[in-house]
């Protein structure tokens, strides 16, 4: 992250605004993957990709949904941040533990 971009730099209203388009859209993303088997066909839904055009301010929120609802949310994560905390050989909760964890160095939760 060139920069750190959190939600407190909004207005009140603007992140309102922010918080429920991510949900709405990270709720809509859950519904439509739930039963899918392939990570490829739920990375590549519109929701996602929508929540990663979003941005950095949405790292906090991604971060928060990762620990209440433990998804695939790694790639969004790379693709924001531009960095992975994860080892190759992490596990699922090893990789939810290792973005908790930066998440939490970098002041994001």
């Amino acid at each position: 992250m060139s920069q750190k971009i959190l939600l407190q730099d909004y207005s009140p209203s603007k992140q309102v605004k922010l918080e429920k388009m991510f949900f709405t859209l990270a709720e809509q993303w859950r519904n439509e993957t739930g039963m899918q088997s392939s990570p490829t066909k739920k990375l590549k839904h519109p929701a996602y990709q929508k929540i990663i055009s979003m941005g950095e301010p949405v790292l906090p929120l991604i971060l928060r949904e990762l620990e209440w609802n433990q998804d695939h949310w790694f790639l969004a994560l790379i693709a924001i941040a531009g960095e992975n905390p994860v080892s190759p050989e992490d596990d699922f909760s090893q990789a939810v533990a290792a973005w908790l964890r930066w998440g939490r160095e970098k002041g994001l939760i």
